[in-house]
């Protein structure tokens, strides 16, 4: 085996799951349906006009009072446009007679209508009458008149149609049914009976290399070994970063042609879930494992499985993390785009509803794909996929507590090579679990870790 140049580091998993990807690409497009849900019954509010109209008045009157003197022609304006709003005539120059009759319609009372009235034709003296100009008590009077004028109720607070919602809520059912996690191996419980194998199961690397051995005709070449030097150079690259995969791999390479397999196993399995497209990684994990049955049931598919079990292998289980992040934004991104074409206004061809929906239709379907596949193959590595992985060096029993002093028919025997869970240190022991229902104490120095630092 040629040694790799050293350097070459792997990324280490995020301690979360891409489940909750998927979650944010349901509440980002959420969000984005209930701002233009509420935009849109803020729009169709009938009271919409008339709410605008008295917020620009009290504003203006606030405006003229803190400045203390007397109104100039813009003002008046601006008041007679609120006055207009307020009572909700929509013409482009509203008259006196509009204003009154509209306030008589929306409160009945003639008082009111008939003072709105007096107010609106002394404004329209000042404005356009020579050599007048409105009085403290014109301010009195229309700041008396504002102050009787309520807030008009907000009569909808989200479209009451059945089309603004039965699209989001389609949509919403139809990601729910779609994103449901597949059951591999890995989430069957660790307490269920360990699955019986055939020797040609037990066995998947000696077969292999049985036909191997027998399909070449000529001499194979002599394998590279690796000296002591460059393991020992291996060993202080994993000092400096021990995410360095390449240094894995020579160092496992090294220890098994030393015979050291339990730490072989263990280095090239780290080489090969931080670097799995490397086929000198599963080679080298090939190797190191021979004929072990108390291989990973996991590793074992990603190794010698069939071609779509090996498929995860494309990426590390961090890079599956990755793939799902760009497509759970995919997927985030279609949908609001759908959204948006269902708001879109009618008729304009920079915002044309129809192919702003195809756009994202296409980019959902292929969002959703990715989003799958990448929760899929992260969800084949089993516990490998977590930050916390490691791998046991030698045969031991979990304890309970963290002693020596626990009878042996208490703790629970761990196999060299099994694949475990690291959690809390005390005093030279290290808490590993093995499942939900299996965990207990070992000595730190018979587990390592497969990501991050020692």
């Amino acid at each position: 085996m040629e040694p790799l140049p050293l350097g070459q580091l792997g990324t280490t998993p995020w301690s979360f799951s891409p489940l909750w990807f998927f979650a944010a690409a349901l509440a980002i497009p959420a969000l984005v349906w209930l701002a233009f849900a509420w935009r849109r019954a803020v729009l169709e509010c009938p009271n919409r006009v008339r709410r605008a109209g008295v917020r620009e008045m009290r504003r203006l009157l606030k405006k003229l009072q803190r400045a203390d003197g007397t109104p100039r022609p813009a003002h008046l304006h601006a008041w007679l446009r609120a006055t207009a709003r307020v009572w909700d005539v929509r013409t482009s120059a509203p008259c006196v007679t509009e204003v009154a009759q509209s306030a008589h319609v929306l409160t009945g009372d003639a008082t009111v209508s008939s003072r709105w009235r007096e107010l609106w034709q002394v404004t329209e003296y000042s404005l356009y009458a020579p050599d007048t100009k409105p009085t403290k008590e014109w301010m009195e009077r229309a700041a008396s008149a504002a102050a009787t004028v309520g807030m008009p109720k907000r009569e909808q607070f989200l479209p009451n149609r059945l089309g603004h919602w039965l699209p989001s809520v389609g949509v919403a059912l139809f990601l729910i049914t779609s994103f449901a996690p597949p059951t591999s191996d890995a989430d069957v419980p660790w307490s269920a009976p360990p699955r019986t194998e055939s020797p040609t199961e037990t066995a998947p690397v000696a077969t292999e290399l049985s036909a191997s051995e027998a399909a070449p005709t000529e001499e194979p070449p002599a394998p590279v070994l690796l000296t002591e030097a460059e393991g020992h150079a291996a060993q202080a690259a994993l000092d400096s970063n021990w995410n360095d995969w390449a240094a894995h791999r020579n160092l496992a390479a090294y220890q098994t042609q030393e015979g050291e397999l339990n730490l072989a196993i263990a280095h090239a399995t780290a080489a090969f879930v931080q670097h799995p497209t490397a086929a000198s990684t599963r080679d080298t994990l090939l190797a190191a494992v021979g004929e072990t049955p108390s291989i990973d049931p996991n590793l074992r598919r990603l190794l010698s499985g069939a071609w779509y079990e090996r498929i995860p292998t494309m990426y590390s289980a961090a890079g599956w993390q990755r793939v799902a992040l760009f497509a759970a934004l995919m997927v985030a991104l279609s949908l609001s785009v759908m959204i948006f074409a269902l708001y879109a206004p009618r008729g304009q061809r920079l915002l044309a509803p129809m192919p702003l929906a195809w756009i994202g239709r296409g980019g959902f379907a292929i969002g959703a794909l990715m989003l799958m596949v990448a929760l899929s193959s992260w969800n084949a590595y089993g516990a490998l996929n977590h930050s916390s992985a490691a791998i046991l060096l030698q045969a031991a029993n979990a304890s309970p507590v963290p002693t020596d002093l626990v009878p042996a028919e208490e703790t629970s025997p761990l196999s060299a090579g099994t694949v475990v869970l690291t959690h809390r240190t005390f005093l030279g022991w290290r808490e590993v679990s093995n499942g939900p229902e299996r965990s207990g104490w070992v000595r730190s120095n018979a587990v390592m870790p497969l990501y991050a630092s020692r």
